[in-house]
């Protein structure tokens, strides 16, 4: 799944008032981005994570590779839909995954013709 992210961070140090600061901003954005404002537009204004200036993209994962809450709330939602704040150790995100990729599944007619060679290639390999 390729997805897109609006990362806020949360100091360490910070206390509850600070977190609940940073998750109202968080609510805020996401706001706008269910308002129909363009999510990549929204990343690279609020954004502080590593992807804001490409609007967000944070790349493609499958499952097992993205930190467990973000996972979960990534492969909740249907392409386009966006999360509500997620929180991590880092602090807020907000995820809209851009596409759905079933990772290393083709269909049959995608592959049939390699299928049909490497069984060819295997009979002449038992001849020989």
């Amino acid at each position: 799944m390729r997805v897109r992210d609006i990362f806020f961070p949360v100091a360490a140090s910070a206390d509850e008032a600070e977190i609940e600061h940073v998750r109202a901003k968080a609510e805020e954005v996401r706001q706008l981005a269910r308002g129909g404002r363009e999510f990549a537009a929204l990343a690279r204004q609020f954004s502080e994570g590593p992807g804001a200036d490409n609007g967000g993209e944070i790349g493609t994962f499958a499952r097992g590779q993205m930190e467990p809450a973000l996972e979960e709330a990534a492969f909740r939602l249907k392409p386009g839909e966006v999360s509500e704040p997620v929180r991590t150790a880092a602090g807020f995100h907000l995820l809209r995954p851009e596409q759905d990729i079933a990772a290393g599944h083709k269909s049959l007619d995608e592959v049939r013709d390699s299928i049909r060679e490497t069984l060819y290639n295997d009979a002449l390999e038992e001849r020989f």
